[in-house]
Formats: C-alpha cells, sequence, structure tokens
C-alpha cells in the first residue's frame, strides 16, 4: 500500500461506519462529507498546483 492507503482505507471504513450506524440521512450526509471534501480541495486548487502535487506524488522534481 502507498502512504496514503490507510488513510483512504480509514476513510471508507468510517463511512460504510456512519451509514449504518447513525439514522438516515445524517449517515449518508457524513459519508458524503468523507467523500466530498477531498475532491471540493483538489477542485479548487489551480492546474499548475494539481501539476506540482502530481509531481510531488510520483517523487519528480517540479
Amino acid at each position: 500500500m502507498s502512504n496514503r492507503g490507510p488513510y483512504i482505507a480509514a476513510g471508507i471504513v468510517l463511512g460504510i461506519i456512519a451509514v449504518w450506524v447513525l439514522p438516515g440521512w445524517i449517515g449518508w450526509l457524513v459519508f458524503a462529507a468523507l467523500v466530498g471534501a477531498p475532491v471540493v480541495a483538489w477542485l479548487t486548487l489551480d492546474k499548475s498546483q494539481r501539476r506540482r502535487i502530481r509531481n510531488i506524488n510520483r517523487r519528480r522534481l517540479p
């Protein structure tokens, strides 16, 4: 697994637990927040910022 793998797995597990434990739409709202926050953060980045992060993740110089 990569360095991010355990965090992704923990997020998925927490989302499933939230949907199972919390009543109705509240669980789905928590699940949507767990999935949506990283997506929104990525989409708010500029094209050059995204490229720089991809390069850092690939261990290349910018």
